[in-house]
């Protein structure tokens, strides 16, 4: 799985190029709303980049007000969205190394 770091490095990115700023300037504790002014169609933009690049959807039970989306609240969603991924990968390759060992 993907190191946190590197996580938090792209989302800062997505973040950055979204809000038009320099992603150094994004701590984990900006607050989209309340820090950088960040509007429902930014949120919008910003998550779904978010769920593209690492090919997950954030769970339902991360939906939260408004004004609680920070960087460290993509992070934890894009983490524990790749946590739900990684079993069925595992699941796949098994089944795809057993079909080629036949």
């Amino acid at each position: 799985m993907m190191r946190e770091k590197t996580i938090e490095k792209i989302i800062k990115e997505f973040i950055a190029k979204e809000m038009t700023l320099d992603p150094a300037t994004l701590t984990r504790e900006t607050n989209l709303v309340n820090d950088l002014n960040a509007d429902s169609m930014s949120i919008v933009n910003i998550v779904t980049a978010i769920e593209s690049r690492f090919k997950i959807t954030f769970p339902d039970d991360s939906k939260i007000q408004y004004d609680g989306y920070t960087v460290q609240f993509l992070i934890d969603g894009a983490t524990s969205g790749l946590k739900e991924k990684s079993p069925r990968l595992t699941a796949r390759r098994k089944k795809k190394q057993e079909k080629l060992e036949k």
